[in-house]
């Protein structure tokens, strides 16, 4: 017996030896469903350990900061707690510095006509000085080789035939204007 390849309604072969399994598209479904519930289990599963992990490793940590503030007199705890609050707030400050720079980067950006797209990256530079810099920069460069494109396109090369040539003794316009000098 010869093993043939069975074309299957996709139109892929399979050898005729294995067996194949027809579904109904209910039961296709079925098994996609069942398939897709598994493995959104699966990942939230995943998130929750990860969660309950973070969770227990915060609470761990203010055990620890509890501990250590128990340990410490009153004077060393109004410090630390002063200390904790100025890093918060320059946390805050960095954030909101962060945020005004980001806009006014988008505002010079589309200013100069260039895709705010870009700010982000810039950004990264951190200072508005070199921002503005990096930006004027930019702008220069495209602005050039959008010059030299814009220019490369509207070169146009002469004519073939020298038919162009104004005053030549062949000039079609010179023959016709020679008609009614006469």
């Amino acid at each position: 017996m010869s093993e043939e390849p069975v074309v299957t309604p996709q139109g892929e072969e399979t050898p005729q030896g294995e067996e194949t399994l027809t579904l109904t598209p209910k039961e296709l479904q079925a098994k996609l469903d069942s398939e897709a519930d598994k493995r959104s289990a699966a990942a939230i599963e995943k998130a929750k350990a990860k969660w309950e992990a973070d969770q227990k490793q915060a609470i761990e940590d203010a055990k620890n900061e509890g501990a250590k503030l128990a340990k410490m007199s009153e004077a060393d705890k109004l410090a630390e707690e002063q200390k904790q609050r100025e890093a918060a707030f320059k946390q805050r400050e960095a954030e909101l510095n962060k945020r005004e720079l980001s806009y006014s980067t988008k505002d010079l950006l589309s200013e100069q006509g260039l895709p705010t797209d870009m700010a982000d990256s810039l950004i990264a530079l951190g200072d508005a000085d070199a921002i503005k810099s990096a930006v004027e920069t930019l702008k220069a460069s495209v602005d050039s080789a959008v010059k030299e494109q814009v220019e490369k396109a509207a070169q146009s090369t002469p004519p073939a035939t020298g038919s162009s040539v104004l005053g030549d003794s062949e000039d079609p316009f010179v023959k016709i204007m020679s008609q009614y000098k006469k």
